[in-house]
């Protein structure tokens, strides 16, 4: 049995980014159908490149504007400043049903990217794990984090990175015990 040399307390933060209407074409797909949600299943982000795993479910004609505004690889479907990044984007889509999706996302040179996954590892480091969820007018996000720092330069980095029309809203900061209790499964069962 290997021994362990440092135990540490890993921290957990929530917090939320609300869009308005008009400011960015995949949460305006989530104004107009309420019922469409879109979780995170992983998220791996390195110094240049992020993947991902996403589930969205809802309507089937959401499913189809969801297929057209989302499946674009012209577009930075993570990006919050004005300029959105000029990173390329790789989407394949690992289950086709009706009314849900689950797409594999390859993003590289992420280093210009200005995106939640890519500032918060910038500041924080590895060992970060996030789950993230898009309804309505929000991106929730919740992530774990293996260091105790501040996290006030975090959200200022985050908050100057915002577009119009885009808000920044912190809801927990703290210990991870009660992650249990709150995961929900990503894929329908």
């Amino acid at each position: 049995m290997a021994s362990q040399s440092h135990v540490f307390s890993v921290k957990e933060f929530e917090f939320n980014i609300r869009f308005t209407a008009g400011a960015d074409p995949v949460m305006d797909l989530f104004h107009e159908y309420p019922t469409l949600r879109l979780r995170n299943a992983t998220c791996t982000v390195t110094e240049n490149a992020m993947w991902r795993i996403d589930h969205v479910d809802g309507p089937a004609d959401a499913i189809s504007a969801f297929d057209e505004v989302f499946l674009d690889d012209n577009g930075c479907n993570e990006c919050l400043d004005e300029h959105r990044c000029s990173g390329t984007r790789e989407y394949q889509v690992l289950d086709r049903r009706p009314t849900a999706r689950t797409v594999y996302t390859y993003h590289a040179d992420t280093d210009r990217c200005r995106a939640v996954p890519t500032i918060v590892t910038d500041h924080i480091g590895d060992g970060v794990v996030f789950e993230s969820e898009r309804t309505g007018s929000t991106y929730r996000w919740r992530v774990l984090s293996p260091i105790e720092t501040s996290l006030d330069p975090l959200f200022g980095h985050l908050e100057s990175t915002l577009r119009t029309g885009v808000q920044l809203d912190v809801d927990h900061l703290g210990g991870a015990e009660p992650w249990r209790d709150k995961t929900q499964p990503v894929f329908p069962q």
